[in-house]
């Protein structure tokens, strides 16, 4: 109750005084916030001694004796109704007396009824008119020229029940707060109603989706509640790739999209080997994903954006919580800090449980030891046999991540709030074997030992400080600086001892890696509200990257060595406004950025648009110009797989990459269903490829331009999307047509498909609310990617007498992987709000999924063998998890 109700009333006495008049009393005596209907309460009347009570006392003594009940609402004021109204923080009573305001501006936020945390991206209408808008990304919003402060609001979330809220003239129109209530959880003392609430929102945008964490939970899952994978299971997302939590968004690569947390860049996503992704389900709270065609405040990425919004912690009491599943642990606290301060802070650490060691093995020893075993008789046309055979292998691996934010609330204007985050991997999979005496080659006595170094440690390392200010009710600005660092580092590499006829000899190969990347950022975003439906958007952003990588064979030849640094400078500015009575919504925009390595500026622009044709049918269409900076490039490594590593563009051999979007779809919407279709095309030019495949005389000092590969790329396709929104029984059904071709001569003289070509995927996911239980299934078609073979093996012996091995490729991506399909289902089992268990399968009918092929040459004297294993994805893989919070 707000303090003014807590106030003591030393001595007011009322005999048979009619209800209304006694709280018409009160309230001018000691400035109370009552709300009530005077004709409602006319007929009881009142006989009460006020000595030293709260009104909070008082109210309770006197509503015992009458059928009346009292509650709280969002705003601290006391509402009396009778008991038999159905009172709900979703629905409340509409005001029926007179208006004292018109045409007015009303300012307020959007927050959650539980733990006060201000919702980013609500949407808040004013009913029965076209007038509306939603928060910006810390919960605010403006509407100018409001007809009444008696008018109904409507306000939406996805996740959350839709609020009708209804104003009347005490509300304070300049910090207003609407409090809504998330799906999942039931207040004690109401009756529910209103019970709509969406699982994701799928057509506010051109190519946005968005979704909250708290809907992700109702999906199977491997062992972690993972945002990213959710999102793979829309259409135009690929859901093919198990080894990577990253999004491949319409034919797009992970680094072309931009990751923000918070405001500050990740380039990391992944933990385990890409099997899960590196953020945390419990520390986020919103999460948006631009598939393309997004507008001018993002830049840096030519494919699409995912907006990241953290947690600020409980604004209202102490919270804590804890998932605990076969993979890691999960635990988090969030509380306030006095009346100004709140704290969150999360953090997931995986062991080394069955699920864990499951996946460990899938992606490391498991495949290196099928190769071992196949390196067999059958490996060697000229036979022989293996004589005694040991390993040692010690074998460790983990994850963490840790998140923290404080959010300092000093006024009523402005929010100062530090995020950091931090995820890393380590993984040493180093063994020694002992093949002791092979015999049987060519008459000779052949003794084999090896030792093999496989140390690799990846992550994430990142920061922001970030001030939000409403200046007016017109002008609002956020500024931040952030910090961001990338590190991988790898020893891959192998010694090997022969013995042969008692000489002995030594050889070492393998690789070695080292990537870093610093990012310090400062930038600033405004947004004027200028009239009623326009409202003008801009900023200025300053980049700074730093990037090491290295890479070099055999511990002697250095490969790649580079050291990049530069700088871009920003400014951006877009126009949203609204025509034709708010049917047509345009944001025309232009983004210029200055990158100091080139010396030249960079001209962006963007457009889109929706426009309403009716109240179910809507229209819409984006274009614009993309570049991309820092890239990631795919090193081709035919025998073992790609690997990844980040670089600065520069003005020679890795020039700037450019994208041209255009996306043109329509969409239909019923009360319960949404029919939404998009077809895209996406021309990229400076698309660069790196591989050693063409380079021979690896030992004489390779330069840039005779590894960096460049060329075009074309992306077009359709995305469709059925959803089933409302219900118990809810879900969608996605499907993809799409094709990616990419033109680099140095590869093909043709046009050849991309890595992440995938013709057609279908999507099916269905959840069911029944009781206690919550039910789910996904079901996921792809046809095969396409990939490089190698046809054959050869030796050569060089000039200086040395021997080597080359395989013969066949064309770029001139082979297809079977299609790839999987069944995962879930159900959840609710003992209450504050605890559930939870059991998932994942591939339900253990279909054999191919990863990608090994290719392995085998030499022994004058005979060379091509190997070829068959690296699997995945097979049925079981998990549970327990879930508990104390709020």
């Amino acid at each position: 109750m707000a303090e003014e109700n807590k106030k003591i009333i030393k001595d007011e006495f009322y005999n048979n005084i009619p209800m209304p008049a006694v709280l018409s009393d009160l309230e001018k005596k000691y400035s109370l916030k009552l709300l009530y209907d005077k004709e409602a309460l006319r007929e009881f009347s009142v006989t009460h001694w006020f000595e030293n009570q709260t009104i909070e006392t008082g109210l309770k003594s006197i509503l015992k004796k009458l059928p009346l009940k009292y509650y709280i609402d969002d705003n601290g004021f006391v509402n009396i109704v009778a008991k038999t109204i159905r009172v709900e923080t979703s629905v409340d009573r509409q005001f029926k007396g007179k208006a004292e305001k018109t045409n007015f501006t009303l300012i307020g936020r959007v927050v959650d009824i539980n733990n006060g945390e201000n919702l980013p991206f609500a949407s808040v209408l004013v009913r029965g008119t076209t007038l509306g808008g939603q928060t910006n990304v810390d919960g605010y919003f403006t509407l100018q020229k409001v007809p009444s402060d008696t008018v109904t609001l409507e306000v939406s979330y996805v996740g959350y029940r839709t609020r009708n809220f209804h104003l009347n003239p005490k509300l304070d129109v300049n910090d207003l707060k609407i409090e809504v209530e998330p799906a999942v959880d039931m207040l004690e003392e109401v009756v529910v109603e209103g019970e709509k609430t969406e699982v994701l929102k799928a057509n506010e945008v051109v190519g946005m989706i968005k979704m909250t964490p708290r809907n992700i939970a109702k999906l199977p899952n491997v062992g972690e509640r993972d945002p990213f994978r959710a999102f793979q299971l829309m259409p135009g997302v690929s859901a093919s790739n198990e080894s990577s939590s990253g999004l491949y968004v319409r034919g797009g690569t992970p680094d072309q999209t931009l990751v923000l947390y918070d405001g500050f860049t990740v380039y990391h996503v992944d933990h385990l080997f890409g099997f899960f992704s590196a953020f945390n389900y419990n520390a986020i709270k919103d999460i948006q994903l631009y598939k393309g065609g997004f507008d001018a405040k993002f830049g840096g990425r030519i494919s699409a954006v995912a907006e990241i919004t953290g947690k600020d912690g409980n604004k209202k009491e102490f919270n804590a919580g804890v998932d605990l599943s076969l993979l890691s642990t999960n635990a988090y606290i969030e509380t306030p800090l006095g009346s100004k301060f709140t704290f969150l802070v999360a953090a997931r650490r995986s062991y080394k449980g069955p699920l864990y060691n499951k996946l460990f093995k899938r992606f490391t020893s498991e495949n290196q030891t099928q190769t071992q075993q196949q390196q067999g008789p059958g490996g060697f046309p000229g036979g022989g046999r293996f004589g005694s055979f040991a390993t040692t292998q010690t074998a460790s691996s983990y994850f963490y991540d840790l998140n923290s934010k404080l959010t300092y609330t000093p006024t009523k204007k402005d929010i100062i709030s530090l995020s950091l985050y931090n995820g890393t991997d380590n993984m040493d999979n180093s063994a020694s074997s002992n093949l002791g005496n092979l015999g049987g080659f060519g008459g000779r006595n052949i003794g084999l030992n090896t030792s093999n170094t496989d140390v690799s440690n990846w992550g994430n390392l990142g920061g922001s400080l970030k001030w939000s200010r409403r200046w007016s009710d017109k002008f609002y600005s956020n500024s931040l600086i952030c910090y961001s660092n990338y590190y991988s580092t790898r020893d891959n590499s192998r010694t090997i001892t022969t013995n042969r006829d008692g000489t002995e000899r030594e050889l070492k190969i393998g690789q070695l890696e080292d990537n870093n990347l610093n990012d310090f950022t400062a930038k600033t975003d405004f947004e004027w509200k200028m009239f009623k439906d326009n409202q003008l958007d801009f900023g200025l952003q300053y980049t700074k990257n730093v990037i090491k990588y290295t890479y070099s064979q055999n511990d002697t030849v250095s490969v790649l060595d580079r050291n990049d640094r530069g700088a871009t400078a920003t400014f951006y500015v877009q126009d949203n406004v609204k025509l034709l009575d708010g049917r047509l919504h345009l944001l025309p925009g232009v983004r210029i950025t200055n990158f100091d390595v080139t010396k030249k500026n960079y001209i962006e622009p963007r457009f889109s648009a929706n426009y309403n044709i009716t109240k179910q049918l809507k229209l819409k269409g984006a274009a614009g110009v993309y570049y991309q900076f820092v890239k990631q490039i795919n090193r081709e490594d035919i025998s073992q797989g790609n690997r990844n590593f980040w670089i600065l563009s520069n003005a020679e051999s890795l020039p700037v990459t450019k994208s041209n979007h255009l996306i043109l779809g329509g969409s239909y919407e019923l009360p319960n269903y949404l029919f939404d279709v998009e077809f895209y095309q996406k021309n990229s030019t400076n698309i660069t490829e790196y591989t050693l495949r063409f380079v021979p005389k690896v030992g004489r000092g390779l330069s840039a331009s005779e590894t960096f590969f460049n060329g075009s790329e074309t992306v077009q396709g359709v995305d469709i999307l059925i959803q089933r929104k409302f219900g118990d029984f809810n879900g969608w059904i996605g499907y993809t047509l799409a094709e990616a071709k990419r033109n680099i001569t140095a590869f093909s003289d043709k046009a050849y498909y991309s890595d992440q070509d995938v013709r057609h995927q279908f999507k099916v996911i269905a959840s069911y609310k029944y009781k206690r239980w919550d039910l789910a299934a996904t079901w996921i078609y792809s046809s095969g990617r396409p990939y490089t073979s190698i046809l054959g093996a050869y030796q050569l012996t060089l000039l200086d007498g040395s021997v080597k091995n080359f395989t013969n490729p066949s064309d770029k991506n001139a082979n297809r992987f079977p299609a790839y399909h999987r069944m995962d289902i879930s159900a959840t089992y609710n003992f209450s709000s504050h605890f559930n268990i939870g059991f998932s399968i994942f591939n339900l009918y253990n279909r054999s999924n191919t990863w990608y092929k090994r290719f392995q040459v085998i030499t022994e004297d004058d005979i060379t063998a091509l190997q070829i294993t068959n690296v699997k994805y995945l097979g049925i893989t079981p998990n549970v998890t327990l879930s508990w919070k104390l709020r």
